[in-house]
């Protein structure tokens, strides 16, 4: 705002020097014919919070997320949901709830069963774990990797954090060094879950695995 208000002083400073040049001149020269301004570059799509109270889970998404869920197989009763935005071609966010029955989801999870889930992302997404270890998602402790895909085109960052019953899964994907990028970051500090205290920022607690 303060650098449009710049522009149209400046416009109007220019608009004025000219008019008194004016009164100068008997016969003022044509002015030249103005040059088309360029095209703005396009923006992103907005990014706006998406809520869902019954996963208990809210987040900011560059969209409306796709949902849809699934049992996970050989694992009955457990229910898997995603929320998932694709922007263009090469870029995803995605939310991912493993929701247990009351009671039993798996407890003082470890540092083993947090690469077995990481790992089990690499190979379903055909990329190769870069970095991987503890951090602090939504004020809660959890785990985060950087993996990226054979062919060094695609660059994933993966948050894992369990609540209670659930467990949170965040992935997002796009072109060399988004993981590490202002939209990865973006995505992963907004989550927070629902009913919660005021979450302990990311750089206040653990800094990003790199």
């Amino acid at each position: 705002m303060a650098l449009r208000s710049a522009t149209l002083a400046m416009l109007l400073l220019m608009a004025a020097a000219t008019s008194a040049s004016a009164e100068d001149q008997p016969s003022p020269a044509p002015a030249s014919p103005a040059t088309p301004a360029a095209p703005a570059a396009p923006e992103g799509p907005p990014w706006t919070e998406f809520q869902s109270q019954e996963r208990g889970f809210a987040v900011s998404f560059p969209g409306t997320p796709k949902v849809k869920s699934v049992p996970v197989e050989g694992q009955n009763p457990l229910l898997q949901y995603d929320f998932q935005v694709s922007v263009g071609d090469d870029t995803v966010y995605s939310v991912v709830v493993f929701e247990y029955p009351a009671g039993k989801a798996p407890r003082q999870l470890d540092t083993d069963y947090y690469v077995k889930l990481v790992n089990a992302y690499a190979k379903g997404s055909e990329s190769r774990l870069r970095k991987r270890g503890s951090t602090t998602i939504a004020g809660r402790p959890g785990f985060e990797a950087i993996a990226d895909d054979a062919k060094g085109k695609l660059n994933h960052l993966v948050d894992i954090v369990p609540a209670g019953d659930r467990i949170y899964m965040l992935a997002t994907a796009g072109p060399k060094n988004h993981a590490t990028g202002d939209d990865a970051m973006r995505f992963r500090d907004s989550f927070r879950l629902l009913g919660d205290a005021e979450p302990q920022s990311q750089s206040a607690a653990d800094p990003p695995a790199q």
